[in-house]
């Protein structure tokens, strides 16, 4: 029953462009900016390693947020708008399967879109390749489903994909920029950098970009994300089954 519903989720993604605009289009161009701008020689002021260094394993993990924050929830909430989930309790389809083909088909495009990010960065930056490349996956997946589980409750609780889209886009840029994103932390002020790791934001990229640096594998952020996805989890089942 799941894989045939993360067959039908697959192809459905196809319709919708701006999450594949976001996940990939945006995420690339930016990245290419600022590679260019930076380039990849250390700098003492990113913590002695280079620009594209650190802006890659920061946007590779951002494919998992746009797909958590906007492509998982405005697809929900389009099912929701249109009956689709009425009809999957009347088929007998239990919330279950459904928050697992949400799971997987974001796991598939955030890899997707992360490998597209190292590749650039590969390809035509000098990228460094990963301290941990062990690490970096765990990290990936353990915010991926904290994430996509994340997208899942939103899906249930915003009423309109209209909503979910304007709710996404907030999220996403509001914590994506202050997250590494943008500019570098040290341009940031200290205020604003420590807030962010209260946020889903903070630990997903810590958990991805540590083992990437030599920093080691980051015990609490992971542990914040398995927490994430456990919780949001247990909330959005319980939301799908009386939606």
């Amino acid at each position: 029953m799941t894989a045939r519903i993360v067959w039908t989720e697959i192809k459905l993604l196809g319709r919708e462009p701006i999450t594949l605009l976001m996940s990939l289009a945006f995420p690339a161009l930016l990245l290419v900016l600022l590679a260019g701008s930076f380039g990849n020689e250390p700098d003492p002021e990113m913590g002695g390693i280079g620009g594209v260094d650190f802006y890659v394993p920061v946007y590779a993990a951002a494919a998992i947020a746009v797909m958590g924050f906007l492509g998982v929830p405005t697809h929900l909430a389009a099912y929701r708008e249109r009956g689709v989930m009425r009809r999957f309790r009347a088929a007998g389809v239990s919330a279950w399967p459904l928050a697992g083909a949400q799971i997987i088909v974001t796991a598939l495009m955030a890899a997707v879109a992360a490998a597209f990010m190292t590749a650039i960065g590969f390809g035509g930056y000098d990228l460094n390749a990963p301290s941990s490349t062990i690490g970096v996956l765990a990290g990936f997946l353990v915010g991926t489903l904290a994430f996509a589980a994340l997208g899942v409750l939103l899906g249930t609780l915003l009423p309109t994909a209209r909503a979910a889209q304007g709710v996404g886009l907030l999220l996403f840029f509001g914590l994506f920029f202050i997250a590494g994103g943008g500019p570098p932390p040290y341009l940031l002020p200290d205020t604003l950098n420590t807030a962010v790791d209260f946020t889903p934001m903070g630990p997903l990229m810590d958990a991805v970009s540590d083992p990437w640096h030599g920093d080691g594998f980051n015990v609490t952020a992971v542990a914040a994300l398995l927490g994430i996805a456990v919780m949001a989890t247990l909330l959005a089942v319980r939301r799908l089954a009386r939606t």
